[in-house]
């Protein structure tokens, strides 16, 4: 599955200097706060994607010229050059007319699980200052991870317990954990639980762990969504008046059908305190 995602961080706005303390004079703008820094403290690039450009840019308010050699911070970096990645751009120079430029790197596939790298790049000194971006992180994820047959979205279709708010379909994400090989993690890309007029926020996610033989993902009863105190609420069968509540240390299981390609959830389940239930046999289709 290829992986690559740029979160662009925010810049701080050049400082303005006044000449005087007449209001009646137009202000003189100086490029004594101008810096250079990564647009981004971390970047993630997936083993497929072959390459990546790292964006670096010079905040001037009249325009400058620099160069900034780009370095390896070898105690921070777990990647191995020219085994995972190599880097194309050695040192950037910017100008009036170029103040965006880019340090270019080509990632390796090496066929091999190996988890996530890191490979941590360092701007080096110059005639302009460094802003507080002056190092950014580059995660390689390994597209061999053993669970990506069921990493990726996947459309749900669910029938609500409350029959005035009826049928569901929206969409879900299934992500990898970075530390254990074998979590996953459940989350919404559209509003997830809908009902009695309550709309839930989005950062709606919980965990499971994937069976040794990748047919079920066992989510623990009773664990916390992340907002406020709701928890999960799973049930012993598909109709909430006719089966009891999972106890503590009990998992709401997700069946994995198809090669990954369909998930379902036998039994009821939702969220303690909203009253968000759903019957049991709620289906997710990968996209």
């Amino acid at each position: 599955m290829k992986i690559f995602r740029l979160t662009y961080g925010l810049l701080a706005a050049a400082a303005l200097s006044l000449t005087s303390c007449d209001i009646n004079n137009m202000p003189e703008f100086s490029d004594s706060d101008a810096f250079i820094a990564f647009r981004s403290s971390s970047v993630s690039v997936g083993e497929a994607d072959g390459s990546v450009e790292i964006p670096v840019m010079l905040t001037s308010l009249g325009g400058m010229s620099a160069t900034v050699p780009i370095s390896i911070v070898d105690s921070l970096t777990t990647a191995k050059e020219g085994t995972d990645f190599a880097i194309e751009t050695k040192e950037l120079s910017f100008s009036p007319d170029a103040n965006l430029q880019s340090v270019k790197l080509t990632v390796y596939d090496n066929d091999v699980f190996t988890g996530t790298k890191t490979l941590v790049l360092a701007l080096g000194s110059s005639t302009i200052k460094l802003g507080a971006a002056k190092t950014c992180t580059v995660s390689i994820q390994d597209d061999e991870h053993p669970l990506r047959f069921i990493l990726g979205t996947y459309s749900a279709s669910a029938d609500s317990y409350f029959s005035s708010r009826g049928h569901y379909d929206w969409d879900i994400t299934v992500d990898r954990d970075e530390s254990d090989i074998n979590k996953v993690w459940i989350g919404n890309l559209d509003p997830f639980f809908l009902a009695n007029g309550f709309l839930a926020p989005t950062e709606n996610y919980f965990y499971g762990f994937v069976s040794d033989d990748k047919t079920e993902i066992r989510v623990p009863n009773e664990q916390k969504i992340g907002y406020e105190d709701y928890v999960l609420a799973g049930f012993t069968g598909p109709d909430p008046d006719e089966s009891d509540l999972l106890g503590t240390g009990d998992n709401i299981i997700i069946q994995i059908e198809d090669g990954g390609n369909t998930l379902v959830i036998p039994n009821a389940w939702g969220i303690t305190g909203w009253y968000n239930l759903f019957y049991g046999g709620v289906k997710f289709t990968k996209k």
